[in-house]
């Protein structure tokens, strides 16, 4: 499989970040203005809105862009302003919050630059993953290769393992590991230790939010387990193409979530648990061998 073309430049990156900065920096210092008017009237409940919705778009733009909670806090506080004082300056925060959820999925979308995106030495390992790397080569895992991005002006390194029967490899960073088995309709099984992912809908999620590698492929190899009950079974994948996989797998989900933007506005990761035969994910399982909608 070969790289897909290349997503968005830097350039309009950078144009969509710092206008939601600037976004940000005004509606901050209108708020605290606000809240400063609503004080020395003696509103006090209207004076703490103001300061923290002025708080809450610093957080949701600059501290922790891709968080849930900042954008969550500031829908609930511009709601219960609106209803408070339903005028033209709670309408006017209730726009701007909304532009400010656009940008957030937009920015999502495009927080790796796939314009960097290349192989790198094939056995180079980010500084902070060298002992997840090392777990699975203790447990007979080979490192195929690695590639490197740059992700919010971060350079990262992706060290990629092949396991023995060559049917799922490991992506390694110093913050996030994950492993995936490739299916002959198309469709990937994806155990992962962060939730933060925005997946297509070809990928089956097995989510264990802070696990060990060696915790990640036990419980991939279970996944594969009650696959087999359904009748799925991987592929075997030659080991001179997983890099190759590997980084078209990043470009392809980059791709979904720049296409679709509502997805990256309301879907704050993965999240929907581990796949362990419960009639929840069971359900899951039988709706993803049951989309007709996956690239053949």
């Amino acid at each position: 499989m070969g790289l897909r073309s290349l997503i968005q430049k830097p350039s309009a990156v950078q144009r969509i970040m710092w206008l939601a900065r600037a976004v940000s920096a005004v509606a901050f210092v209108v708020g605290m203005f606000l809240a400063a008017q609503a004080a020395a009237a003696g509103n006090t409940v209207g004076a703490l809105l103001f300061m923290a919705i002025s708080v809450a778009y610093v957080l949701a733009t600059w501290v922790s862009p891709l968080s849930p909670v900042p954008w969550i806090a500031i829908g609930g506080m511009v709601a219960v302003f609106v209803v408070l004082d339903p005028g033209v300056i709670s309408i006017t925060l209730a726009a701007a919050a909304g532009v400010l959820f656009w940008m957030r999925g937009r920015k999502r979308s495009s927080s790796i630059d796939t314009s960097t995106l290349h192989p790198v030495a094939p056995d180079a390992v980010m500084r902070g993953a060298e002992q997840p790397v090392d777990e699975l080569v203790a447990m007979g895992w080979r490192q195929a290769g690695a590639y490197g991005f740059e992700s919010l002006a971060t350079r990262v390194t992706a060290s990629v393992l092949v396991h023995p029967d060559l049917d799922r490899h490991a992506q390694i960073t110093d913050m996030v590991a994950s492993i995936e088995s490739r299916f002959d309709d198309g469709r990937i099984l994806i155990t992962l230790n962060s939730g933060r992912a925005s997946l297509p809908p070809n990928y089956l999620t097995n989510d264990l939010p802070g696990a060990s590698p060696a915790e990640l492929a036990g419980d991939h190899q279970r996944a594969l387990d009650l696959l087999v009950a359904f009748g799925v079974t991987p592929l075997q994948v030659p080991e001179h193409t997983i890099v190759s996989e590997a980084m078209a797998s990043e470009v392809e989900t980059i791709q979904w979530s720049t296409d679709h933007v509502s997805g990256g506005l309301f879907n704050f990761g993965t999240g929907a648990g581990a796949l362990d035969g419960s009639p929840q994910s069971t359900a899951r399982i039988e709706a993803w061998i049951a989309d007709t909608k996956v690239d053949q």
